[in-house]
C-alpha cells in the first residue's frame, strides 16, 4: 500500500460537492453487523478504524475512498472521538485511502442493512415537497 504523503496542513473532509449541482440531498446507511468495510477495503482492521467513506463518479468510472483513523490514536475511553479530537485541537486526524481493485457499488451492497438517498432538484432546496399522490411508474422494456 502505497503512501502518497503526509500533507503540512492537511484538509477538512466536507459534504458532497459537485461543480454544477443540479441534484441536491441527503444519504443515510445502516450497516449490516456482518459487513466490515475495512476488510472490503483492504485495510486491517486491527490497525484502522473507519470514520467515513465516499463514492465518486464522472464519465470515466467510480472510486471509493475510505477515511481511517489509526486506532493507535484512540483514547480508552467510552466515546472515543470527542477525546480524540480535543488532543488534536478540536478535529479528528485521519488518513484518506482510494481503494483499487474493487467496484464501489458493490461494497456499498455488502456492507448495506437499509440505504436510503434522497434527491431533489435544486431550485426545489428551501421548499417543503408534499407527497399528494403515489402511483406505480411505467414498465420498463427489458434490456
Amino acid at each position: 500500500m502505497a503512501t502518497l504523503g503526509v500533507m503540512d496542513d492537511g484538509f477538512i473532509w466536507r459534504p458532497a460537492e459537485v461543480t454544477f449541482p443540479d441534484w441536491i440531498g441527503t444519504a443515510q446507511l445502516s450497516q449490516r453487523r456482518s459487513a466490515d468495510l475495512a476488510e472490503l477495503a483492504g485495510l486491517d482492521s486491527e490497525k484502522w478504524l473507519i470514520v467515513g467513506f465516499d463514492i465518486s463518479s464522472g464519465h470515466h468510472g467510480h472510486d471509493l475512498r475510505v477515511v481511517a483513523v489509526e486506532r493507535d490514536l484512540l483514547p480508552e475511553a467510552a466515546d472515543v472521538f470527542p477525546g480524540l479530537a480535543a488532543e488534536h485541537g478540536g478535529q479528528i486526524p485521519a488518513t484518506e485511502f482510494l481503494v483499487h481493485d474493487v467496484e464501489p457499488y458493490d461494497v456499498l451492497q455488502a456492507i448495506t442493512n437499509r440505504f436510503e438517498l434522497k434527491m431533489r432538484a435544486r431550485g426545489t432546496r428551501d421548499l417543503p415537497i408534499r407527497i399528494v399522490t403515489q402511483s406505480e411508474g411505467p414498465e420498463q422494456p427489458l434490456v
